[in-house]
């Protein structure tokens, strides 16, 4: 009997999907819209064309002045891995500490 009912949910769930996508067909082939253009029985100008690219090659872009990494208001502190000597694997409750990001009460808003 089990067997039986799940044949006919896949059953009705095939059937379900095919509705579904029949009307979406229809649907889609009915409200279905040509666009014309009037830029097709128009005549290209090249000189207007030719400038505008004149005028896109020219465009630069803003460069910082020392062209180097942001500055990073963090002190690093310590580089080791807060490592457990007990089983000498990483401690996720130690990864990061006060002592590693410096006094916030010197950098005031800039941290």
């Amino acid at each position: 009997m089990g067997i039986w009912k799940q044949v006919i949910s896949m059953v009705v769930g095939i059937g379900a999907g095919a509705l579904a996508y029949k009307l979406v067909q229809d649907y889609n082939a009915r409200n279905k819209t040509e666009v014309k253009t009037e830029f097709e029985s128009q005549e290209p100008q090249d000189q207007p064309e030719q400038e505008a690219k004149a005028e896109q090659s020219v465009v630069q872009y803003p460069a910082r002045p020392d062209n180097g990494p942001n500055v990073n208001p963090v002190s690093l502190g310590t580089l080791e891995k807060p490592i457990d000597h007990a089983t000498g694997k990483l401690d996720a409750t130690r990864i990061a500490s006060q002592e590693d990001f410096g006094d916030w009460d010197e950098w005031g808003c800039q941290g």
